[in-house]
């Protein structure tokens, strides 16, 4: 039995991949070995390939907006972080977002400079590191991941190499986002303020309801209530509310004691019903609008079972809170209008 702790990220969306290699016929073919929702952009400069790199990650202020460290003393480790989650779905509107490189895959030998001198110029430190070798250069490869100085290896020539690049970008684009924004995981983490992010069970019910809504980007959010605000590749976005079943009962006894229907008492303290508003910071009483008409304002639950029982609704449509509407440009629309990166720039 595996009981290995797994955190969940707070937030998710796609990022690129950048691949540069001075040969425009192995860039041809390689391209197509990439599955094809996979965002990359071909280079065959080295030098064009590295400006562009070291300026798309500053695309993305995810932690100017969101992360805050207060001094609370004299000493270096006197100090308080705050990670501000109603900021946190704000990256939604950020039309550079899906620019953020998070895996560079770059051939050793090439005109301008060798791969390992590109790899150590790169602005960004998170960003996955992926070193191209023909049998000539395999030694100098597997000194340089000695010595933490790349990712990976792979050998141009390997009858395997499109399983081996499609497994490891996968792979380094789930660790880039757990390495990068680490000060935004780790506080929300360490004040226990949603412990599902740590639960293996709700993970995996977590990853069915992304394959069932075929989310490619989600962002925690905190209003109505804890949960994540989730968008497909057209953009259609879904708030996934989660509640523990303590707070749900405790909301069902509220509604027990101000004379609520005794059937939304029954079904809120047996999950089936959630509310979708945020009635804890509302002034409950028997004519409150969403007591009159609670048969809007509450939805469906599923019951995701663990050693901390959670329930969960999914709201859509004209039921989304106001502030996770409006323009955004989608992952399909991303990858429509940025056909280039279907070709090799020079």
């Amino acid at each position: 039995m595996n009981d290995q702790i797994y955190v969940g990220h707070p937030f998710y969306f796609p990022t690129q991949v950048v691949m540069v290699d001075d040969d425009p016929d192995f860039l041809d073919g390689v391209s197509l070995m990439l599955d094809s929702n996979l965002s990359y952009c071909l280079y065959q400069s080295a030098t064009e390939a590295l400006d562009y790199v070291n300026s798309a990650h500053q695309q993305v202020n995810l932690l100017q907006r969101c992360y805050s460290n207060y001094k609370t003393g004299h000493q270096d480790s006197d100090s308080l972080s705050h990670v501000d989650i109603s900021k946190l779905h704000e990256e939604i509107f950020n039309p550079a977002r899906f620019k953020t490189s998070s895996t560079v895959v770059v051939d050793y030998s090439m005109p301008e400079m060798n791969g390992l001198e590109f790899l150590m110029s790169l602005e960004n430190p998170f960003i996955r590191k992926v070193l191209l070798t023909g049998q000539a250069d395999m030694e100098l490869a597997i000194k340089a991941f000695n010595k933490q100085l790349i990712h990976q290896f792979i050998d141009k020539h390997d009858p395997k190499l499109k399983q081996m690049l499609n497994s490891t970008i996968t792979s380094f684009q789930d660790q880039y986002f757990r390495s990068s924004f680490k000060l935004i995981t780790d506080p929300i983490i360490a004040n226990n303020h949603d412990s599902f992010l740590t639960d293996n069970k709700f993970r995996d019910i977590f990853e069915e309801i992304l394959l069932k809504t075929k989310c490619v980007e989600y962002y925690m959010i905190d209003t109505p209530h804890s949960g994540f605000l989730l968008a497909d590749s057209a953009g259609k976005r879904r708030c996934l509310l989660i509640f523990r079943e303590a707070v749900l009962k405790e909301h069902a006894d509220s509604l027990s004691v101000i004379g609520a229907p005794d059937k939304l008492v029954q079904d809120v303290r047996k999950g089936e019903l959630i509310p979708a508003y945020e009635f804890q910071s509302e002034n409950l009483g028997p004519d409150h609008p969403c007591l009159k008409n609670w048969q809007k304002y509450y939805h469906p639950g599923i019951k995701i079972e663990s050693k901390v029982n959670y329930y969960a609704t999914i709201l859509a449509g004209d039921d989304l809170p106001q502030a996770y509407q409006g323009n955004i440009i989608p992952y399909r629309d991303f990858m429509e209008s940025n056909s280039l990166n279907r070709e090799i720039l020079h």
